[in-house]
């Protein structure tokens, strides 16, 4: 069987563009959340997120095509950044990768979509004769004249982005789009990994990317009581800690170059890690806050992790990358799955959950933390989780805490993504390759 490695990464990040500024900015324990002028000039009560400046997004243009930039919508534009980054640091030259064996895999869920047009189009169709009534004949003559198809298409078509990844690189083989919300990103990898290894594809660009921050989303989320609502920017976002009351939005995304191991080593490539190990469960549909909530998402991470362990062929692990998102269930119910499957091991294994740095990238986390996760095996150091001051009674293990560990020897990272109704995703990773 076909074994898989990681040869490049690429990072979007409100911490920093590339791996190096996003991994000086874990290890600093520097929160990039901050209060939003964009969402507090939209009326909302809980204008907190992760953004990234213009500044240093237009810093990177010139990676992208320039007459096309005006076109691309702001996910568009990080992914396209990220993947860009993640082909320079793996190496990878103009022609040296055959087109039809090369594939692009990306989680993303939310569309840009402009919220002031779609209330207009909605106040310009309403009907003359039954108020608050949409008439149809006049919404389609609305679309017809003053809406652009393709801008609007460039900028609202999840599968485009990963379209534009593909021809920005030349990738004639898979271009797959993994829309499921906050495990997009890492399932993204793990179907990347899939593929080299049932030998469909030699190279693989995966990963996620997001732009969460606009009304429509902003909006739903808070109707999902999925948001945190009060509390300092900085230290609203608080995993496994006591306090906390739900997440923190961000923005950017994670993209890796996967690549088959022989062809990696024959082209002298730098490894950052093996991935062994993908698992995954659905969730249920169901949102709300109850122990019996809590028991059904512990289970589905628990069948995931244990699925990925299963096919690593390894029974415990160094690191565990957590999901971490700062919400009551979800942390509660990660702590319960990681106690279950690893016994009284569980305790001993260092935890870090980087969402109080960064935010929730939904699409982008995934693969953001699988990154950070292969950095740390790398460098031997565990990025703190921030905010934890005040532990949850029934959070109760080993969260490394507001501080950077150093600890050396690690071999093998758990990476955890859990989304909104209980669907989950776990990549293991082994840092050197080995016979």
């Amino acid at each position: 069987m076909r074994r898989v490695v990681v040869t490049g990464v690429g990072v979007v990040s409100p911490l920093g563009m590339g791996a190096e500024e996003h991994w000086a900015g874990l290890v600093s324990g520097r929160s990039a959340i901050k209060r939003s002028g964009r969402l507090a000039n939209q009326g909302f009560p809980v204008a907190v997120a992760a953004e990234i400046p213009e500044p240093m997004l237009r810093d990177q243009f010139q990676r992208l095509p320039r007459k096309q930039i005006k076109l691309f919508s702001r996910v568009m534009l990080f992914g396209m950044i990220a993947s860009s980054m993640a082909v320079e640091d793996g190496g990878l030259r103009n022609g040296s990768v055959d087109p039809s064996r090369c594939g692009v895999f990306l989680g993303t869920f939310f569309t840009t979509l402009d919220f002031s047009v779609f209330l207009h189009w909605m106040a310009e169709a309403e009907s003359v004769r039954v108020a608050e009534t949409m008439d149809l004949g006049k919404a389609n003559a609305y679309c017809m004249t003053s809406i652009n198809p393709v801008d609007f298409s460039l900028k609202t078509m999840p599968n485009l982005a990963a379209g534009h990844i593909a021809i920005g690189h030349n990738a004639q083989g898979f271009c797959r789009v993994i829309a499921d919300g906050c495990t997009g990103g890492l399932q993204a990898v793990g179907q990347a990994f899939l593929a080299i290894k049932e030998d469909k594809v030699d190279v693989a660009l995966c990963g996620g990317a997001e732009a969460p921050l606009e009304e429509f989303v902003f909006l739903n989320l808070c109707t999902l009581d999925f948001l945190a609502r009060t509390g300092e920017p900085s230290r609203l976002c608080s995993p496994f800690d006591r306090s906390r009351s739900g997440a923190v939005l961000g923005e950017g995304a994670g993209m890796l170059v996967l690549e088959e191991l022989e062809r990696a080593q024959s082209r002298g490539a730098r490894i950052y890690g093996e991935v062994v190990g993908y698992g995954s469960t659905a969730g249920d549909a169901m949102i709300e806050r109850n122990p019996a909530r809590v028991e059904a998402v512990a289970e589905r991470l628990g069948l995931a992790m244990s699925s990925a362990l299963r096919e690593a062929k390894v029974e415990s692990v160094d690191l565990i990358a957590a999901n971490g998102d700062s919400t009551i269930t979800n942390d509660l119910a990660e702590t319960r799955a990681i106690k279950r499957l690893f016994g009284p091991r569980a305790g001993s294994i260092p935890i870090s959950a980087s969402k109080a740095t960064h935010g929730h990238l939904i699409s982008g986390s995934g693969a953001l933390d699988l990154i950070t996760g292969l950095l740390a095996l790398n460098r031997g150091t565990i990025p703190p989780t921030l905010n934890l001051r005040n532990p949850d009674p029934e959070c109760d293990l080993d969260y490394v805490p507001n501080l950077p560990r150093e600890k050396e020897g690690m071999r093998v990272a758990l990476v955890n993504a859990v989304g909104l109704f209980g669907e989950s995703a776990c990549i293991v990773v082994r840092r050197a390759v080995e016979d």
